[in-house]
């Protein structure tokens, strides 16, 4: 199991409205691209971590499953509205994606 995990910092006063924008963009084009709603978190800072952190993750069985959703997600034309909304809400060069790979944790014997 991998996680792809996009980070970034929402501008001052715009959390509600990048929120909002990423909800919308899952139901546009996450799920287009077979994103399951299951499978997808999103994160925003709370206690310990700054209020303008956001954090958006999907869980995929395998890097092809992850390739072919982003050929697809850059295929859709909705994908790159949502960009161009987003872009006066995100600190400009705080954005970056991060893929995790899932380890089980099994009992000492």
């Amino acid at each position: 199991m991998f996680i792809a995990r996009w980070q970034f910092t929402a501008k001052f006063g715009k959390m509600e409205d990048c929120v909002n924008l990423l909800r919308r963009w899952e139901v546009d084009v996450g799920q287009r691209i077979g994103w399951r709603p299951g499978a997808i978190r999103l994160l925003t800072g709370f206690v310990g971590g700054a209020e303008s952190d956001v954090e958006f993750e999907v869980q995929f069985d395998n890097l092809t499953d992850l390739e072919n959703a982003w050929n697809d997600r850059e295929r859709n034309p909705h994908h790159r509205e949502y960009m161009k909304m987003l872009e006066p809400v995100i600190v400009s060069g705080t954005n970056r994606w991060t893929i995790l790979r899932e380890d089980t944790i099994a009992p000492a014997k």
